[in-house]
């Protein structure tokens, strides 16, 4: 049989005496929802649920369910890609207040590095409204750090209005600056304060109110953040040595609302002495042009970037050689809005998870759906899945079905015909109350990131090809506090033959997944998750080794040599209780002349892969005091 690729590559077939499948398995994770910050339809992996939020910013009322999915997961496993769902309505905050969007990396390399003329000079990162707490403050030169004021300025006892006089304070103050004034005690003793507003030339309000009057001539003022750098900017060796002079700047992002460290005014990054020269460098050669500092994908801003060129310096971001650039005399200051948040409809939902499809730039192979809907869970089957054929879909019904009293299997098995049958899928049958310990709210969350997680770490405590159900592989401790649906065993037979896995609570012990069918009623190995587990293992690893024999000489010795490598694989397996028995053929019997001539290479691998026990019978006997043991049987 020809092999039947048109490119170079290998091809892994699938097959069984009963009938033709393709393989499933698990061991990173993978899912797409609904966040407040971070890329959008840009799978991003994390390790850890303080990565979830770093990324994504912690929950609110409107994504809980799909954030605490990926935390729950994150409790069993630390690998987990997420994909933020893109939003209608969803905008990026900005220093000019004018929305835009840029959803990631990709989208801005694309259609923002070079500017964008609505944004002003800088654009928060990501969408959503948490951009909306962004300020970004900028001091262009050494006047803009510290300088001291013309006039004099009066305080009065109890006032916070402070009035110049011969002074231009709109021109030499920028609300935040620091301002230091006698107090009036004596012609030395003095005090700061912070600069509130600025109505006109004369006349200023500040914090915290004065309690004293006093008149300070010419008094000296410094930016807000000031102390966090080790001096004023100003002309970097790069540009000094190239006749350049005044391209240094401090910028400082700050979180001026709180939304990101629930602490308003926190500084959250400082970018020191970079320039204003599109060809600066510093020391090691390393670029030091302030937009690419910014944008810089390792080291640039987590929460910024550049928007376009600063009106107030004419003549920024131009080269260094011989260049004079533009003062500005006072910080520059931006308080970033219209971000806003946006829906997630289940077609954007579907958008996100089609990000997952391509298993050469996501290397995963388990697949959690969260709360969507069947809408969601058939295309993610029939485009993820089906396409990939590497992976297993864990799914459950919706939060109504299981809490449908008394008709609830009913329910649950409506919302299962919804769904293609596929060896690919996982349908449990509950959902977990769980503590949200970010606002210390108790919500209801679906069952299969923690089925998901429940075979990583079958993965990582045993092998792929032992069943993640039951009292040891199966129990959902982390966060469940309770389920919704609790099937009786008559209620677990049902949805067993339907091949939903039920999930069951026992008083003192908790709750476990009790069943460990793929999502399809057809007979053979395959119906089990343990079977499609194993040989998503044993198709990876060998399909690994096999590609490495690609352009390769197509002969005996090549053959030999794979044979070779292979078959103790097989047998690691075996010996690891994960096959009964196989039989591996790469030879000249299904390796004709004719197909070597083609420039194919085939290999027959039979396995008969080892099953779970879903079924036992004890039989207890009580015996007679005149029976005798030795005649039993």
């Amino acid at each position: 049989m020809a092999i039947s690729l048109i490119s170079p590559g290998v091809k892994i077939t699938e097959s069984e005496i009963v009938s033709a499948v393709q393989a499933t398995g698990t061991t990173i994770g993978a899912t797409a929802g609904q966040f407040r910050w971070g890329p959008i339809e840009q799978p991003t992996l994390l390790i850890s649920e303080n990565e979830l939020v770093a990324q994504f910013g912690k929950p609110n009322a409107t994504n809980a369910i799909d954030f605490m999915s990926s935390a729950i997961y994150l409790g069993y496993s630390p690998a987990l890609y997420v994909v933020r769902a893109n939003a209608t309505s969803a905008n990026n905050a900005t220093a000019s207040g004018v929305a835009v969007q840029v959803k990631n990396d990709d989208f801005y390399e694309k259609n923002f590095v070079t500017g964008n003329e609505n944004s002003g000079p800088w654009v928060a990162k990501h969408s959503g409204s948490m951009g909306n707490s962004l300020k970004v403050s900028t001091c262009p030169s050494s006047n803009a750090f510290q300088s001291t004021l013309t006039g004099s300025y009066t305080t009065t006892t109890n006032s916070r209005t402070v009035v110049g006089a011969s002074s231009a304070a709109n021109t030499q103050l920028t609300v935040g600056d620091n301002i230091v004034l006698l107090t009036g005690i004596d012609a030395t003793t003095t005090k700061t304060f912070v600069v509130a507003s600025i109505a006109n030339t004369t006349h200023i309000t500040v914090n915290p109110t004065p309690g004293f009057t006093s008149t300070t001539t010419t008094p000296t003022r410094k930016w807000e953040y000031a102390n966090s750098f080790d001096g004023a900017p100003g002309t970097s060796a790069h540009a000094g040595a190239r006749g350049g002079s005044g391209d240094e700047m401090h910028i400082v992002v700050i979180d001026e609302d709180g939304l990101f460290t629930d602490a308003q005014g926190t500084i959250l990054e400082k970018f020191t002495r970079v320039s204003k020269g599109s060809d600066a460098k510093k020391a090691g050669n390393r670029n030091n042009f302030y937009k690419n500092v910014i944008n810089d994908l390792k080291t640039g801003s987590k929460y910024i970037r550049w928007g376009n060129k600063d009106s107030q310096g004419t003549n920024w971001e131009t080269t260094v050689v011989g260049k004079t650039f533009t003062t500005v005399n006072k910080p520059i200051n931006y308080s970033l809005d219209g971000g806003v948040d946006g829906t997630v409809t289940d077609t954007l939902r579907v958008s996100a998870f089609n990000k997952l499809a391509n298993k050469s730039t996501v290397p995963v192979n388990l697949l959690f759906t969260g709360s969507a809907s069947a809408t969601v869970v058939n295309s993610v089957v029939a485009n993820v899945a089906e396409v990939r054929k590497d992976l297993v879909v864990c799914f459950s019904p919706a939060l109504a079905d299981c809490q449908n009293t008394g008709v609830e299997v009913t329910a649950i098995k409506a919302f299962a015909d919804t769904v293609t049958p596929s060896t690919y899928a996982f349908m449990d049958a509950n959902w977990q109350w769980t503590l949200n310990n970010y606002t210390s709210d108790y919500l209801w969350i679906p069952c299969n990131p923690a089925i998901a997680g429940r075979m990583a770490a079958t993965d990582q405590q045993t092998a792929p090809w032992f069943s993640p159900a039951g009292y040891v592989n199966g129990f959902l401790g982390n966060k469940a506090e309770k389920t919704a649906f609790n099937p009786t065993s008559e209620q677990r037979d049902d949805l067993y033959a339907y091949g939903i896995n039920p999930i069951i609570t026992e008083s003192g012990r908790g709750s476990f997944l009790f069943g460990d069918k793929t999502f399809t009623t057809e007979a053979g190995s395959f119906n089990r998750i343990n079977v499609r587990r194993l040989f998503i293992t044993i198709e990876k690893t060998i399909g690994d080794i096999a590609s490495n024999l690609l352009f390769g000489i197509n002969d005996d010795a090549t053959r030999t040599s794979f044979t070779n490598t292979v078959e103790p694989y097989l047998r690691t397996v075996q010996a690891r209780r994960g096959i009964i028995e196989f039989k591996f053929v790469c030879d000249a019997t299904n390796n004709s002349d004719v197909s070597v001539s083609n420039n194919e290479f085939t290999a027959d691998i039979f396995i008969r892969p080892v099953s779970s026990i879903n079924f036992i019978q004890l039989n207890f006997v009580s015996v007679g005091g005149a029976a005798q043991f030795a005649a039993l049987g």
